[in-house]
């Protein structure tokens, strides 16, 4: 995907600067479905979870 750099680099900002995980992963996750409005919700919050680590059962 071309956008996982930007993502990655969104959350990996967001959480250097304090913002709490969730919030950055939400952040990362606008950025994706902005540059992939035809991916289902959970293909793409699968898509951020695996490239942020993030854990969706929060």
């Amino acid at each position: 995907m071309c956008c996982r750099a930007a993502v990655e680099k969104t959350y990996r900002q967001m959480r250097a600067s304090g913002a709490p995980d969730q919030h950055a992963y939400e952040a990362a996750l606008v950025l994706y479905r902005y540059n992939h409005p035809e991916d289902a919700a959970p293909v793409a919050e699968a898509a951020v979870a695996l490239w942020t680590g993030h854990s969706r059962m929060q």
